[in-house]
């Protein structure tokens, strides 16, 4: 169940994301100036911790989405919980190579 609410959660932070990334990316009709601001504002300490959560998240919500996808289509729903240790091993990993080379 909690696999459940942490896939639906960081999907949905994943789509606010994407209209602030857009939003960002659209100051590029307003001129170079006022796209270099706007893409100043993540080139901060600040801003790498919200890259690195966006790691963070997007991890999290294809791996979960992985594991959904193999139980449901190859019937392998009797090793799910396995399947789900596999996939948080997995973002262990992700996560702390992303502490290396977001953060660091």
């Amino acid at each position: 169940m909690y696999a459940f609410w942490i896939h639906r959660i960081t999907g949905v932070a994943v789509a606010l994301f994407l209209c602030l990334h857009i939003w960002t990316l659209s100051s590029v009709f307003q001129g170079k100036e006022t796209y270099d601001y706007a893409i100043s504002k993540f080139d901060t300490k600040i801003g790498y911790g919200f890259q690195y959560t966006l790691l963070v998240a997007v991890a999290i919500h294809l791996l979960n989405g992985i594991r959904i996808t193999i139980a449901d289509f190859w019937h392998l729903t009797r090793i799910q919980k396995k399947l789900l240790w596999l996939s948080a091993f997995i973002f262990f990993i992700i996560a702390i190579v992303g502490v290396f080379t977001v953060i660091l």
